[in-house]
């Protein structure tokens, strides 16, 4: 009885080693899915803008209206690269006729390759590497490494992971990039950054650039001369 007990056990450790043998781990995670830029997914936004001018005579301009960027198709560039066309549409607020009545308007095309390193979106011609991968906390990379430019501007992710809810939308995890930021208040303030969220892509953008002098070179502390402060917020997104 003992020796068939002994063979037993050799049996049920042969099995746990067999098993541990073809366990493989699992990929690591890249953050990949925070650009999936899936074909014909869409995203629509709803866009605030105020610009501030001091000439011809001190006027502040308010801009309200919808985009909606569509991952249209697949297509081969010039470097042999699997490229995303992206369809960009827009609606202009009115007072009188809500968005859901009205046609969209085709505003531009961009492009966007995704690779193993990086993702880049081709924006008016200008080529930007808006993340980069792996994604993770206090990363940096060169946002315009790609553009026609010697300049260096260091792109950080800021947030990594975390919650985040715009209207009836929540997202379990989203990262923030830092593109630019000045700091505290100073001549010319400026502040970009973009949210993304796993499985959908771009969620939130906000540009501010605020001119603090004026033209005879008179520094106003909170006294915009001239400037500009632009948010896109999610609203919807998709498949079509």
């Amino acid at each position: 009885m003992k020796f068939f007990r002994i063979i037993a056990y050799c049996f049920i450790v042969a099995g746990l080693l067999s098993c541990t043998k073809h366990t493989t781990e699992a990929p690591p995670d890249l953050g990949y899915d925070y650009y999936p830029a899936k074909i014909k997914s869409y995203v629509i936004y709803d866009v605030d803008s105020i610009v501030y001018q001091q000439i011809p005579n001190l006027d502040t301009l308010k801009f309200k209206f919808q985009i909606k960027e569509k991952f249209d198709t697949l297509f081969t560039d010039n470097q042999g690269r699997p490229t995303v066309k992206i369809i960009r549409y827009k609606k202009i607020y009115s007072q009188t006729i809500p968005y859901s009545q009205m046609s969209w308007t085709l505003q531009d095309v961009w492009m966007a390759n995704k690779s193993k390193t990086d993702v880049e979106v081709v924006e008016e011609n200008i080529r930007y590497t808006k993340l980069a991968f792996p994604a993770k906390l206090n990363g940096t990379w060169n946002g315009t490494a790609h553009a026609d430019t010697n300049a260096v501007n260091t792109y950080t992710y800021t947030v990594y992971d975390a919650p985040s809810s715009y209207g009836n939308l929540s997202f379990q995890k989203t990262l923030t990039v830092s593109q630019l930021s000045s700091g505290s208040v100073v001549i010319v303030y400026q502040n970009y950054n973009e949210k993304y969220a796993r499985g959908v892509g771009l969620i939130y953008k906000e540009i501010t650039n605020y001119n603090y002098q004026d033209s005879q070179g008179n520094f106003i502390p909170g006294h915009i001369y001239e400037g500009i402060h632009y948010v896109m917020t999610i609203n919807f997104y998709g498949i079509e």
